[in-house]
């Protein structure tokens, strides 16, 4: 028994050394944007539509994203960006979801152990999805379109910081995930 005990911990040992070498190549993040591309579209259309109604009941969210990137050298990493986001408009009823589907590519400035710089750059699909309600005489109406267009960001200036594997990150840039978007990374 001891000495499968010993086999084990060195086992465990050698993989625990064998990891601290390795260099953290993936990581998975969830982020929360402000003023995504598809935020501007809705405030623009919502700005005509307020000029001749009274309400002030129209509101947006998002973008909520996750993102994957897999680091093909210590500079440059390959992945995705996926989110999703939403409007409301309440004097017609129109309620839309915008999803955006996107392959990214992150140049990493500087690395160090507890913080980075970045840049990064997506491009893909955005699927809008818009449901319209209505009441006419008592009866309710409701129909609904799905459309697909063209979708880009890039983030101009990203900083991380924190530990090795779990780091908070901010992005100025342009695009679906916002002007400002903030989030959480996990790297393994």
């Amino acid at each position: 028994m001891k000495k499968l005990m010993l086999i084990a911990a060195l086992v465990v040992a050698s993989v625990s050394a064998h990891a601290q070498n390795d260099e953290l190549k993936n990581e998975i993040g969830v982020y929360y944007g402000f003023m995504s591309a598809s935020n501007y579209g809705w405030l623009l259309s919502g700005a005509f539509s307020a000029a001749f109604s009274s309400s002030s009941q129209d509101k947006f969210w998002g973008p909520i994203g996750v993102e994957y990137y897999h680091h093909v050298t210590p500079a440059v990493a390959l992945g995705g960006v996926a989110s999703i986001a939403g409007c409301q408009w309440s004097n017609d009823h129109l309620k839309s979801k915008y999803i955006a589907v996107m392959p990214s590519v992150k140049l990493n400035w500087l690395r160090k152990n507890h913080w980075g710089l970045y840049s990064s750059a997506s491009a893909g699909v955005l699927i809008v999805s818009d449901k319209v309600s209505s009441d006419y005489n008592g009866e309710k109406k409701v129909e609904s379109d799905n459309s697909a267009c063209f979708m880009f960001h890039v983030s101009a200036l990203g900083v991380e910081a924190g530990g090795e594997a779990f780091r908070g990150f901010v992005e100025a840039g342009f695009g679906e995930k916002g002007i400002l978007c903030a989030g959480l990374r996990y790297k393994f």
